[in-house]
């Protein structure tokens, strides 16, 4: 009876050290590919992404290609200071994009216009966090979204929780807003953080 229980024990070890193991790799995944991402931000996409055009020279942004990386289309990056948030931001809001980074509702505005500038992200999956705190920010905290070229700061007005049927809440808008949207614990309902451009400033 002891060498059976011995022998369990030591399969539930390893068991749990497999498991951890798969959490350790998957999140270290997310933290390369997000990497990949900021640098180029913070290289002011200054490599691999001109239209053919030297970077060197006073290139206009609209000269400047967003091009793919790795599958992946950067917009922004999203920086929310009150919970220490600081993600890419991607094209889409397939199951790819979410595992790994913040996705950009296609349909809804882009960063800084007019209308319902719509961004999605997990609360909590294997691989990405990205929007574990988004439920504890507050009216008035900042929401700061990063293109190549701008800097566009938004004031959180509101902070609700919905039912996934209510899609109303990525309905265009007539100011130039901002949708955070995310699961609650369970994923039966969806947090939802809104806001309103509030500057905008040239980088």
């Amino acid at each position: 009876m002891d060498k059976f229980r011995r022998i369990i024990g030591i399969l539930l070890i390893i068991i749990g050290v497999v498991i951890i193991g798969d959490v350790v790799y998957k999140k270290i995944i997310t933290l390369n590919k997000q990497k990949e991402i900021v640098k180029l931000f913070e290289n002011g996409f200054s490599e691999g992404t001109s239209t053919g055009e030297s970077t060197e020279s006073s290139e206009s942004s609209e000269s400047v290609n967003l091009d793919v990386v790795n599958g992946y289309k950067p917009i922004a990056m999203v920086e929310i200071p009150s919970i220490n948030l600081s993600q890419a931001l991607v094209e889409g809001i397939s199951d790819d994009v979410l595992k790994y980074f913040l996705g950009h509702f296609p349909d809804s505005a882009a960063p800084g216009q007019v209308g319902n500038f719509a961004i999605a992200g997990h609360r909590v999956s294997d691989y990405t966090d990205a929007f574990i705190n988004l439920y504890k920010v507050s009216a008035g905290d900042k929401i700061i979204v990063k293109t190549h070229d701008k800097k566009y700061t938004y004031v959180i007005e509101e902070n609700y929780i919905v039912n996934p049927d209510q899609i109303e809440v990525l309905d265009a808008t007539e100011n130039a807003t901002i949708t955070l949207i995310t699961c609650t614990v369970g994923a039966k309902q969806r947090v939802i953080v809104k806001g309103t451009l509030q500057s905008t400033e040239d980088l």
